[in-house]
């Protein structure tokens, strides 16, 4: 694994910590207030409840005003986000240990039947959030009212600058190949991912069809059921267009984004930049995608930073796989359904019912 290229993980100084404490409790508060004022004036708020405004600016507060430094030191890892999740949840925190620093969180009982395997976003220098977990808990229950039980698993992979690519996609891969082991059927597995958890589901399709020196090789006796990439990251080195028009609308900014990537992409070789920046393969470079998933949703909010790539991407991949579909959300933010789930809202957006729906056909298929 690649050794650190800066300061720790979460190694915030006490001036740090402090300057962080005091814009939420000073600055914050202010911001939030001033947003719901302002928002049946604006074009993007108009339609959102009180909590989703006062949640999505929240989110963005936070991009804005803090280092990545002070955002991993308030947020912990994904495994503390994990055991304090399922701790508030009244469940076990029940993990598996794979190799190479690699394990697999389950939100419920393990199953070989079916499985969910979640790859989360951040940037890859964030860890998972908890109303994202709480948004695929209540995803686990509607399949089950659906009548198909599901395991989920989450890929607790390393985070920048811990480690850098391809640390992630080796140990997806790592991940992947311990379900098909245990008895996991490719095609009763179905890989999800949002953000930076979208864009290495499509590494991970990526290896699949043009294995990567150093990373396990993933042997399928079939294709993958499904993936499901929700506001996938696709161009880590964009510039202008939605990163900048839609900054003011999001729930992340232009500003944080450019950082995380530039974090993430030095030192890669330009032979491995189509693995990490999937709008810049070469146009042939997924049209066997058929042979290793049947399936392909990936859904995206016109109003957020990374639309313009997002589409981009839609559009070329879509080319190149019968079955995978790009659905829009309209005045749609990063990641937009997790947000209903952190807003505590009782009427759920859009996407929410149409991502349960495919999963459900997908395992139906089965």
């Amino acid at each position: 694994m690649p050794a650190s290229r800066s300061r720790p993980y979460a190694d915030a100084t006490i001036g740090e910590k402090v300057s962080a404490i005091t814009a939420l409790l000073f600055h914050m508060p202010f911001v939030l207030a001033w947003t719901l004022l302002t928002s049946p004036f604006h074009i993007n708020n108009a339609h959102k409840t009180w909590r989703r405004v006062l949640s999505d600016k929240f989110l963005y507060f936070l991009t804005v005003n803090l280092s990545t430094i002070q955002l991993q030191w308030l947020n912990g890892d994904s495994l503390y986000v994990f055991k304090n999740w399922t701790k508030q949840n009244g469940m076990s925190a029940l993990t598996d240990d794979i190799d190479e620093n690699t394990r697999l969180l389950w939100i419920g009982r393990p199953r070989t039947d079916r499985v969910i395997l979640y790859l989360h976003g951040g940037g890859f220098v964030l860890p998972m959030t908890d109303f994202g977990l709480s948004f695929w808990k209540r995803t686990i229950a509607e399949l089950k009212d659906r009548g198909v039980d599901t395991g989920f698993a989450i890929v607790n992979y390393t985070l920048v600058p811990t480690a850098v690519f391809p640390t992630p996609l080796k140990q997806a891969a790592l991940a992947l190949n311990y379900l098909i082991s245990s008895g996991v059927k490719p095609e009763n597995i179905q890989i999800v991912g949002d953000s930076a958890g979208g864009n290495l589901a499509i590494q991970l399709i990526s290896h699949l069809l043009h294995p990567l020196n150093g990373i396990p090789p993933v042997k399928l006796s079939a294709p993958i059921r499904g993936f499901y990439l929700m506001s996938p990251w696709t161009s880590l080195s964009s510039k202008g267009g939605s990163l900048v028009v839609n900054d003011p609308n999001d729930t992340t900014n232009y500003r944080s984004l450019a950082e995380w990537g530039r974090q993430v992409l030095k030192g890669i070789p330009d032979s491995q930049r189509p693995y990490i920046e999937a709008i810049k393969a070469p146009k042939a470079w997924f049209k066997d995608a058929k042979k290793v998933t049947d399936r392909v949703l990936i859904t995206g909010g016109d109003a957020e930073c990374l639309w313009d790539d997002i589409v981009l991407f839609a559009d070329q991949f879509c080319k190149n796989h019968d079955e995978a579909k790009f659905v829009v959300q309209k005045h749609g933010v990063h990641n937009d359904p997790f947000f209903d789930f952190l807003a505590g809202e009782t009427k759920l957006g859009m996407l929410t019912p149409i991502i349960w729906e495919w999963l459900t056909d997908g395992f139906k298929r089965s």
